[in-house]
């Protein structure tokens, strides 16, 4: 595996053969407002969060929104359909936790799928430096278009299935490490706490209930890691209000 591999004016071979679907400039994604417009929507959903988002940024979402759909009909990226799904359960989920990432400015997303949290909060915190860890080969090719396409600087992709003994080889150089229902608990532990920086975050997004033994199993394999205890932070989604809960524990 490549480490690092920078997105920004790089498609890869399998990538151009889908990017035919719809050859837009990301300028001309933003028309004007309609009724029922998903991005009114978004807009809404962020205010509740205390987000503005200007024009650049619900122009980028909005590409977003447009390419997730169509690559959708041709590769299983995500398996909600409708636009208000697609704004609320993925955008939205993703906003939701910026009050936990604080003032943190390198993030690593593993097993980012489609790109949540992960791209998603890089397009409202520009400053982020951000890398995605993706082991499917359909989903990291979305991710690299997308980046190109945004031409979002500070986006690195490791295209790999990470192990901790990987992790361990990387080494710290993240801030935060974060990951949306992707692995047990346990496990994303043993993946994050390598990766972590001092006093570093880890925080897994999780739906509403874990299953059994699971939090207690990583409460002790978070202490074999030497990392604190950890920390149950239940939230809701806005416009929703789907319950979710947030894991975190920190390197000391």
């Amino acid at each position: 595996m490549k480490w690092g591999t920078y997105f920004r004016g790089r498609i890869s071979p399998m990538v151009r053969g889908l990017t035919d679907l719809e050859a837009i400039e990301i300028d001309k994604m933003t028309p004007p407002y309609l009724p029922g417009d998903p991005m009114d929507l978004l807009q809404e959903g962020a205010a509740a969060l205390g987000l503005e988002l200007p024009s650049a940024t619900l122009g980028q979402f909005r590409f977003y929104l447009t390419q997730l759909k169509l690559w959708n009909a041709r590769v299983n990226l995500t398996g909600l359909k409708s636009d208000r799904d697609m704004v609320v359960k993925h955008f939205l989920d993703s906003l939701a936790v910026l009050p936990f990432l604080a003032d943190y400015r390198s993030l690593a997303d593993l097993g980012s799928g489609p790109g949540f949290p992960g791209l998603a909060l890089k397009l409202v915190r520009p400053e982020l430096q951000l890398t995605l860890v993706e082991a499917r080969q359909k989903k990291a090719a979305f991710l690299e278009y997308l980046v190109s396409c945004l031409k979002l600087p500070g986006v690195q992709m490791a295209r790999t299935h990470l192990t901790p003994a990987q992790a361990r080889e990387w080494g710290p150089r993240f801030q935060a490490v974060v990951s949306r229902a992707t692995f047990p608990l346990g496990r994303f532990l043993e993946l994050a706490a390598p990766l972590l920086l001092p006093e570093g975050l880890a925080l897994a997004l999780k739906g509403p209930h874990l299953a059994g033994g699971e939090l207690e199993a990583a409460a002790a394999a978070g202490r074999l890691l030497g990392l604190g205890p950890l920390e149950l932070k239940p939230y809701r989604l806005p416009l929703s209000g789907e319950p979710r809960l947030a894991v975190s524990s920190r390197q000391p």
